[in-house]
């Protein structure tokens, strides 16, 4: 069976467009923090911790922390994990979510640092 017949995502995907509020750059990496509006989970609050792969000048891997609230007040929030390959200005982040919900997300993020946005899609893991 090939990889592709092992991971299946839902046929329904949610998309939408993060704002990036901060960057915080260390010798350890860089911290982002960034905020939208997503059907699903409501107001969302993001943020991000990257670390650059030692060998590969573009690309690394992040861990990170999301949770958000809808009008209803209902809350979920998610450990998140995954890989970046930039690209100047522009790159792609791809990342697993352990979602509070127990429907872990798999998330394709195309980031623009000179507009400062993140335009996210995701779809549940299926079993």
């Amino acid at each position: 069976m090939s990889l592709a017949d092992q991971f299946k995502l839902e046929e329904q995907t949610q998309s939408f467009e993060l704002k990036i509020t901060s960057m915080t750059s260390t010798s350890d990496g860089v911290q982002v923090n960034a905020t939208g509006t997503v059907q699903r989970y409501g107001k969302v609050f993001v943020s991000y911790n990257f670390s650059n792969n030692p060998t590969q000048e573009n690309m690394g891997s992040f861990t990170g922390f999301g949770w958000g609230i809808t009008e209803d007040g209902v809350r979920n929030q998610a450990e998140r994990r995954g890989v970046f390959v930039s690209n100047g200005l522009t790159g792609t982040v791809y990342s697993l979510d352990d979602m509070s919900d127990g429907n872990p997300n798999f998330c394709i993020e195309h980031w623009d640092l000179a507009k400062e946005t993140i335009s996210m899609q995701f779809s549940r893991v299926q079993p």
